[in-house]
């Protein structure tokens, strides 16, 4: 018998620094930070893509921590990767997605979450087949629009891409660029297409609007109310530095779609303005890493945003100007910001405290067991010498590893060096848990130092518990400051917080099939956990369901002398059993 599970887990000026001032670092590994140091940055691959590309550069993503991967169909546009997808007539529409499903299951290699972009009209429903253009606008026939989008949604179920998204266009509000409509046309083509995708891949989320602004997502929220359209979340890109507007933009529309299971997903974004990421300018240079890093911390606060898709991964061919990917398109070479992206996922997620004196040197601090890394970025033009003080080391041997990213170091525009290379490793002896080292990050560059335990485990381990099918999210305030749950599907973890609220409600839901019929579930608990009320409860909760999705039963096993009896988790829609 095919068994389905449900898994829940509640619970002015200023004179620059002088050449000499040294920095010093604090890192004390016994102090948690808030926020953990999860993987949610993914990557975003345009259609402007070969094969011969994706072959080249695709396996390099195993280099990388990345969990998602977006990809943008553009339908319409027959002179890129993956078209024609659609021939035939609108009566009779065909289909040819080998090319497609290509890069999809291989980029699910690597990233087990893939968000694709229903866009834009296929010529077979273009008013204006004749014209290059046409593809932007609106499809003549949605009738047909909703039948492709059905069966784009049965391919993806079929060929098992799990636990996903499908938005519904892309930037159809910035009309020079994807969509000749205004508003409501848009909110016709995502009414036709939103359900199909539901009738072709009911497990997969869809949503939109994918915008370039904001301008659009109180109206889309009202027109799913008003009419009872499916929209498990709200999309949004930014370009350059803040990117503050778009997020405000989707919380502010979320809260007035009034469910609490919606998500939020930055499925385009990069620090870098267009007049920025063009060829040999600050995108293709080693600043670029520091600028990734100096990005993090505002996206890891936003725990209610569940991924963010950087642009891009390889260069996009076509506009030969635009350099903002992290690998070279025409020579497959990693650049310094592919480095620091794999320099993120060296990174354990369990964040600790870290003190950085004066205003230029900023950093971000994490452990596990096994392991203590540490990255320092320089957002000034002069070289800034450090002191670094590494404390309560949780082990008493290992090697010391450091790297570089600045003109001088793995960055393959200025040194032609794109292989992550370190600058400094060698074994080393830890007394009392501390460790004291001197160093130097370079102008808009970045030190990142490691300490790794003799005989490590592998950091990130995919962990096969069965298929992922869908997690289910939780947030009752969409605020920085909330409570929250964060899971990883690569390794099978859950991080549950009260974060700056003294009480709250933190709950994330794994569906899955194929799973063992013994499951060992290890927990970490840091700071106090009280029983408050009759509501307070951290438990795993597991449903059971048969092979036709009815509900059998649930077992509810909780931590003894937080539960009450009187709680009767109802929340998922059955009586659980305690236990």
């Amino acid at each position: 018998m095919t068994r389905r599970f449900l898994f829940c887990a509640f619970a002015l000026l200023r004179a620059m620094p002088s050449l000499h001032s040294q920095v010093t670092v604090h890192v004390d590994g016994a102090q948690w930070e808030e926020y953990p140091l999860v993987k949610k940055i993914g990557l975003y691959q345009t259609p402007l893509v070969s094969k011969a590309w994706l072959d080249r550069d695709f396996p390099k993503l195993a280099e990388l921590e990345a969990r998602s991967m977006r990809y943008e169909m553009a339908c319409g546009k027959d002179d890129l990767y993956g078209q024609p997808c659609v021939v035939g007539s609108a009566e009779r529409p065909a289909y040819s997605l080998a090319n497609v499903d290509y890069l999809l299951t291989h980029a699910q290699k690597y990233c087990p979450v893939l968000v694709i972009s229903h866009g834009y009209t296929p010529t077979i429903l273009q008013s204006r087949p004749t014209e290059w253009s046409g593809f932007m606008d609106p499809p003549i026939n949605l009738s047909s629009w909703s039948a492709i989008n059905e069966r784009f949604a049965q391919e993806w179920k079929n060929k098992g891409f799990t636990n996903s998204y499908v938005e519904v266009w892309n930037e159809p509000d910035l009309k020079d660029g994807f969509f000749t409509g205004g508003v409501d046309e848009y909110l016709d083509i995502y009414e036709a297409a939103a359900p199909a995708v539901n009738r072709g891949y009911p497990d997969v989320k869809v949503g939109g609007p994918a915008g370039a602004f904001n301008w659009w997502h109180h109206s889309l929220v009202d027109r799913v109310k008003a009419n009872d359209i499916p929209l498990d979340f709200l999309s949004g890109h930014a370009y350059g530095p803040d990117y503050s507007w778009q997020i405000n933009g989707m919380r502010s529309a979320l809260n007035s779609l009034g469910r609490n299971e919606a998500e939020m997903l930055l499925t385009e974004y990069s620090p870098y303005t267009a007049a920025e990421y063009q060829k040999d300018g600050p995108v293709e240079k080693a600043e670029a890493a520091m600028t990734f890093f100096n990005a993090l911390p505002g996206f890891l606060e936003c725990t209610d945003l569940s991924f963010v898709n950087w642009a891009q991964y390889i260069d996009p061919g076509f506009f030969v100007g635009d350099k903002l990917g992290l690998i070279d398109r025409d020579s497959g070479a990693r650049k310094a910001l592919f480095n620091a992206f794999k320099l993120y996922g060296m990174m354990p997620s369990d964040r600790r405290r870290m003190s950085v004196s004066g205003s230029y040197v900023k950093g971000l601090a994490s452990a596990s067991p096994d392991c203590m890394t540490t990255v320092l970025w320089n957002t000034s033009t002069n070289e800034q010498p450090l002191s670094i003080k590494l404390d309560s080391i949780p082990f008493g041997s290992g090697t010391l590893e450091v790297y570089h990213i600045d003109e001088e170091h793995n960055s393959w525009y200025e040194n032609k060096n794109g292989q992550l290379t370190k600058s400094r490793s060698e074994h080393i002896e830890i007394s009392d848990g501390i460790l004291r080292l001197e160093d130097t990050v370079r102008s808009k560059g970045v030190c990142f130092i490691r300490v790794v335990a003799d005989n490590a485990p592998v950091l990130y381990p995919k962990v096969a518990l069965g298929t992922i099918v869908r997690t289910h999210q939780w947030f009752p305030k969409r605020t920085n400051t909330a409570s929250y749950a964060l899971f990883d599907p690569k390794t099978w973890t859950v991080r549950l917080s009260s974060n700056k609220d003294a009480t709250g409600l933190a709950l994330i839901g794994i569906e899955a099939t194929r799973v063992p019929n013994v499951l060992k579930v290890e927990g970490l608990r840091k700071g106090i956990v009280q029983r408050r009320s009759s509501n307070s409860t951290l438990n795993i909760r597991v449903d059971y369901q048969d092979r036709n999705g009815e509900y059998v039963h649930s077992v509810l096993y909780h931590e003894r002398g937080i539960y009450h009896g009187a709680y009767v988790p109802t929340s998922m829609g059955h009586k659980a059993h305690t236990r």
